[in-house]
């Protein structure tokens, strides 16, 4: 029995979701027959890029301004279904797509936060989610089912269920970006720990988290794999992911973030950039 210790950066951290994705058996059943949305986020795109070389388009985002739209009307996809091979745009058409699906399908949605309850959820900055917002009922009564990647630093203190009850786009007064509400998301969370567990028979779990420099949000592993193979399998995969660069995902000029006043200032409340009150 050997024991690794390993720092993962949330992009290596993402890098690595991914890859575990691709060996989940929930995808692999769906990409044979059935239905897979991919709903769109730099977590998710990576998934994307790595199954069928697609990067998704970047809505919302969070950085060191707070939480901000991109810059531009990007062409491009942010949400697709993927079926046998093949896959299209839904952002436009996402209501009635998913309408079609059943408990034999599969939704693929990252998170903005988590709890330790196993609820997730998302942040919306347009009203009432905008059209995923509204499809997202559609993803329970259908039956479809949902996994949600989402790296271990967006675990957040609290129950989600009663912290949603508390936070909403129309109650602040003042917001470092667009002021969000939180959509509840329901499903298998899938993180880090998930992944290398997926990718190699190992053991796994968080000794900590948080850094200086590119590790701020970093986490910290240890990862005991019960045999040699087991051992080279899994350190593998992260001396790779470690002495490569690993980038944001999603399509490069939807990633730029927003500079109010934008083309998608219209829609947001209480943001201080524009009303210059920031």
């Amino acid at each position: 029995m050997k024991h690794i210790q390993v720092t993962l950066t949330v992009e290596e951290g993402k890098e690595i979701i991914s890859l575990g994705m691709l060996k989940h058996p929930l995808l692999i059943s769906a990409m044979e027959n059935n239905r897979i949305l991919f709903k769109g986020g730099t977590t998710v795109s990576k998934i994307t890029e790595k199954l069928a070389g697609i990067p998704l388009k970047i809505c919302g985002r969070i950085t060191q301004r707070g939480t901000v739209a991109g810059k531009h009307n990007v062409d491009g996809a942010h949400s697709i279904i993927y079926y046998k091979g093949e896959w299209k745009n839904v952002d436009e058409t996402i209501e009635d797509d998913i309408l079609k699906f059943t408990e034999n399908d599969l939704i693929v949605c990252g998170a903005n936060s988590f709890d330790n309850y196993g609820n997730a959820a998302i942040m919306t900055g347009g009203p009432g989610g905008d059209i995923v917002g509204r499809a997202m009922s559609a993803w329970y009564t259908e039956g479809a089912k949902v996994i949600i990647p989402v790296g271990i630093e967006k675990m957040v203190p609290g129950n989600l269920r009663q912290i949603i009850g508390k936070t909403g786009r129309k109650i602040k007064s003042l917001s470092w970006g667009m002021a969000v509400g939180l959509l509840p998301v329901m499903g298998e969370i899938f993180t880090e720990i998930d992944a290398i567990k997926m990718l190699a028979a190992v053991d796994c779990f968080a000794i900590g988290a948080g850094g200086l420099k590119e590790a701020q949000g970093s986490t910290t592993l240890d990862i005991i794999a019960p045999s040699d193979d087991e051992y080279e399998k899994i350190v593998g995969i992260l001396k790779d992911i470690k002495t490569k660069k690993v980038e944001v995902s999603g399509i490069k000029e939807s990633l730029d973030e927003c500079e109010a006043i934008c083309v998608n200032c219209s829609k947001h409340l209480g943001c201080g950039y524009k009303s210059k009150n920031l």
